[in-house]
């Protein structure tokens, strides 16, 4: 049985559309489960600005995690404490998502 090039085409095509929605909607259920998600922007100072919003929301109580991409990437636990993040490529928006992914599992109130 031969198959024809468009049907391959076709359900190649479909297949991603089916994954990329799922991936989508998973990435939305677990965005939704952080209550409070603080995006920092800009050209200078952005890992200051992070640290010191995330050091200020655990003082006020909230259990905080945050992320830094300076000189090196870092996570910011609970606790306050680094962890340098080691990339074996650049980094990418698939880091992002499992960072999302492990920050929920944390339970977290602020990202």
């Amino acid at each position: 049985m031969v198959i024809s090039p468009l049907v391959l085409l076709g359900t190649v095509v479909l297949i991603l559309l089916i994954a990329g929605y799922v991936e989508a909607s998973n990435h939305r259920r677990i965005i939704a489960a952080i209550p409070l998600r603080i995006h920092v922007n800009g050209t200078r100072g952005k890992s200051s600005v992070t640290r010191l919003i995330a050091a200020g929301l655990r003082a006020g109580g909230l259990r905080t995690f945050a992320k830094t991409t300076g000189t090196a990437p870092r996570i910011i636990n609970a606790e306050g404490k680094d962890r340098i993040i080691h990339r074996l490529r650049s980094a990418s928006i698939g880091e992002q998502i499992r960072l999302m992914r492990y920050f929920a599992k944390e339970k977290p109130d602020a990202v």
